[in-house]
């Protein structure tokens, strides 16, 4: 029998049964799957049944009325409270572990010390990797302790807040996790990510004018800028086929101006 890494992982689904498969097979060789399901209707859970994965509800005061999500910090948290493992990694259903990522995470989950492990991200299209994105490297903590009072915050763009800041001991890896655009999600990125604009605005809903002013307006502003100036970048040094789509780059240019444009909508109706 092959012995399985005593690692725990979250993964969220919806209807995910066209992506999750390739997202389970990433980490089979994990000890502890966590599916936390939104009411799939699909082949979700029975696939998820198949990989010998755990499944949970997510949480209704985590949903709209209609069912969507909007605090997906809360379904996080979920997934963290039920680990089994002193380690916990988190993908999404449309996401894998690169083999170089497991090969570490077997290292981690044996003689790890630190709280929170920072990967970078690498996006592909079909079979070809992106070698140049604006969101490159694109690190983010996925790996963190389940055991020191780690919690992931914010409704949106969640991230693990390290409330011991004292003695927080976090590092940087080489390992990726991987990103899969399909061509719809390429063609649509605004409206499939419309979704989280909308999150945005209803937790901006009682901003007031100073804040939006100096803090949201030039933090999205850099973000928009530092999108355009590295996709220049980028299209001047590098072959276009290795580099990110511009449709995907402008949509994300076009994401931080909708955000300062919604919120803005809120300070005048105050």
């Amino acid at each position: 029998m092959i012995k399985k890494i005593p690692v725990s992982v979250g993964i969220l689904t919806f209807n995910s049964a066209r992506t999750l498969k390739r997202a389970l097979e990433s980490i089979k060789m994990c000890d502890d799957i966590i599916i936390c399901d939104g009411g799939s209707t699909d082949e979700t859970l029975s696939l998820a049944h198949e990989y010998g994965a755990r499944i949970i509800e997510q949480g209704a005061t985590f949903k709209r009325v209609d069912g969507r999500l909007a605090d997906y910090s809360g379904v996080r948290n979920q997934c963290l409270a039920v680990a089994r493992h002193p380690y916990f990694l988190y993908i999404d259903s449309d996401e894998a572990a690169s083999p170089e990522l497991i090969e570490t995470l077997t290292r981690i989950a044996t003689s790890g010390i630190e709280d929170g492990y920072r990967i970078p991200i690498r996006m592909w299209i079909g079979e070809r990797m992106i070698e140049h994105s604006s969101n490159y490297p694109g690190y983010q903590y996925r790996i963190v302790r389940t055991d020191r009072g780690i919690l992931f915050k914010k409704p949106v763009h969640e991230r693990p807040v390290f409330t011991n800041t004292i003695d927080v001991n976090r590092t940087t890896l080489d390992a990726p996790w991987h990103v899969y655009l399909e061509q719809d999600y390429i063609e649509r990125y605004m409206e499939r990510n419309w979704k989280f604009v909308e999150i945005e605005r209803e937790r901006h809903a009682d901003m007031g004018l100073v804040r939006f002013l100096f803090a949201v307006v030039p933090r999205n502003l850099r973000s928009a800028t530092g999108v355009i100036l590295r996709t220049i970048h980028d299209r001047a040094r590098y072959p276009w086929s290795t580099c990110m789509p511009l449709s995907v780059e402008w949509g994300r240019v076009r994401y931080h101006l909708a955000l300062i444009t919604v919120i803005g909508a809120n300070i005048r109706h105050l």
